[in-house]
């Protein structure tokens, strides 16, 4: 099958997946529907995967729906970012050293392997970091798989039990901006797209849509949205694009990395509450928004979530790129750390190593 036959599959999958969910009125089920769908669909074996030109697109159109959320209160609360932003700092140091001292307690992970499984977030790096220690390239996918799906997942539920109203997607614009300034718009976000990505940017058309309605609308040229079929339709192609991260993945050993998954989400989430109740009081900041900006999830879908419930985008996407700032830096000096110790080693001047 080609990639356009893939993809056409996925979405059919996917949207088969929002119809149930819609039908036992999942929370966010135009984004979690798609999700549990296809993840399944591909550890059965199913040729899931989304071509890179209908996902930028869809990012695109997810970006220009949740830029024009924002508000002139987002500018108000940039000055208190600063402390938030200290504290997620240091909760993004801690994470993984965390990880690193508490994993190989309960599972039969090496200390290095632990360190990498609990980053919260630069996938690329850890895989690029596993595969220069020798260490397991499948097993950080899987956890940062499971990682992304149960944030997907218990997010969304949990703000339904703590009283909040959730819809099946994202919230509807009062407005629908005229054509002409959606295609202005998106031809400005196409040619900021490839600049976001030359600085190595997540998400760059992503970023790129919610940036230019933002300003759009922020300057007051344009006022509200994108129809919200194409944002609920790009709502589903996001949940199906999730889900293809197991494809490939065999229910066998999505089984033996239950437990590890589990338990590193219940570390990250647990650490990342720890410090935004305290980063909210300090800040003054609203606790979903930091809730959210602190999370280990990835940094489109907790965008997309952050819209869906009301959160201040800007503070949210502007988190998730700080955080993965200061991780590229702990996971760089991690390994400098690593490297000299195994230098230490093969000069023979640590005889008796201890276990690491």
């Amino acid at each position: 099958m080609d990639e356009a036959g893939r993809s056409l599959l996925t979405l059919a999958v996917g949207g088969v997946g929002a119809l149930l969910a819609s039908l036992i009125h999942l929370p966010m089920a135009l984004l979690a529907g798609p999700a549990i769908a296809v993840s399944a669909a591909g550890l059965w074996g199913a040729p899931m995967s989304i071509a890179p030109r209908l996902r930028d697109a869809g990012f695109l159109i997810m970006g220009l729906s949740i830029g024009s959320m924002v508000n002139p209160g987002s500018f108000d609360a940039i000055m208190r970012w600063p402390v938030a932003f200290g504290l997620l700092a240091v909760l993004t140091v801690i994470t993984p050293i965390a990880g690193r001292s508490l994993v190989p307690r309960l599972l039969p992970f090496e200390r290095h392997e632990s360190f990498l499984a609990s980053a919260p977030g630069h996938l690329s790096l850890v895989i690029a970091l596993a595969d220069s220690l020798s260490l397991s390239l499948t097993r950080p996918v899987v956890l940062a798989s499971i990682r992304l799906m149960a944030l997907t997942l218990l997010v969304p539920l949990g703000a339904a039990v703590a009283g909040m109203e959730i819809g099946m997607g994202l919230p509807q614009s009062s407005a629908i901006t005229p054509w002409v300034w959606i295609a202005a718009q998106i031809a400005i976000a196409v040619a900021l797209s490839p600049i976001l990505s030359s600085m190595r940017l997540p998400a760059p058309t992503l970023i790129a849509g919610i940036t230019v309605a933002a300003c759009a609308h922020l300057g007051g040229w344009i006022e509200g949205g994108p129809p919200g079929w194409g944002a609920q339709g790009a709502l589903i192609l996001m949940g199906s694009l999730i889900g293809t991260r197991f494809t490939g993945m065999t229910w066998v050993e999505l089984r033996d990395s239950l437990l590890a998954g589990g338990v590193i989400v219940l570390l990250t989430c647990g650490l990342a509450a720890a410090t935004a109740v305290p980063a909210a009081y300090l800040s003054g900041l609203p606790l979903l928004d930091v809730l959210l900006g602190f999370s280990p999830g990835g940094l489109e879908t907790m965008i997309i979530l952050g819209a869906a419930l009301g959160a201040d985008p800007t503070f949210v996407a502007a988190a998730h790129l700080f955080r993965l700032l200061v991780l590229a830096v702990v996971l760089m000096l991690y390994a400098s750390y690593v490297a000299k110790r195994m230098r230490r080693k093969s000069d023979g001047q640590d005889v008796a190593p201890r276990a690491d």
